[in-house]
């Protein structure tokens, strides 16, 4: 297996191609995956990922370079790579946004390079469209993967979404609002 570091690599990876489906296409296919997997909140997505052929990465907090990113190689096996300056909360839409990449753009990649791997970072070239259409496919994903709109809403209104789906009150905030529960 190839080195999965960021700084360099055995292999060559490929940057991600987007799936281009709808936002409520990404949503659907999210909630899909949750309940095929039993997570029930994004404090289990550390297991899910080990069960799944990956490991999570915390990048030394003497980094200049805090980027998180997710590293494929191209038998399918993964590393997440998280900030070491970033809290579990956040940590946990974090991996759920990498796993959308893993779910939703490797599929592409290998499909259009076999014998590749992927990597994505969540600093993307904003003159890059397909690259910021990722990260947005990636962002849909983690949201509804660990904020399923039923259940969501419910928590949202009873004031307990945070500690229920094991995010941040700031991505409390963005689902309710893609929702329209803030209106």
């Amino acid at each position: 297996m190839g080195d999965t570091s960021l700084q360099g690599s055995t292999f060559d990876y490929k940057q991600p191609i987007p799936s281009r489906v709808s936002k409520p296409s990404v949503w659907a296919f999210a909630e899909q995956q949750r309940q095929s997997v039993g997570l029930t909140n994004g404090f289990q997505l550390g297991e899910l990922v080990k069960r799944n052929g990956g490991e999570i990465a915390y990048i030394d907090f003497l980094d200049d370079d805090q980027t998180d990113a997710i590293v494929v190689e191209p038998n399918g096996t993964f590393k997440i790579h998280l900030s070491s300056q970033t809290g579990a909360l956040r940590d946990n839409f974090t991996i759920a946004h990498e796993l959308g990449h893993k779910l939703l753009h490797w599929p592409l990649v290998t499909k259009a390079h076999p014998g590749h791997g992927m990597r994505a970072t969540r600093r993307v070239d904003e003159n890059n469209d397909d690259l910021r259409r990722c990260e947005w496919e990636a962002n849909w994903f983690a949201s509804a993967f660990l904020m399923p709109a039923e259940e969501f809403k419910f928590a949202y209104e009873a004031g307990i979404a945070s500690d229920t789906f094991g995010v941040t009150p700031a991505a409390v905030e963005v689902r309710a609002k893609t929702l329209g529960l803030n209106d």
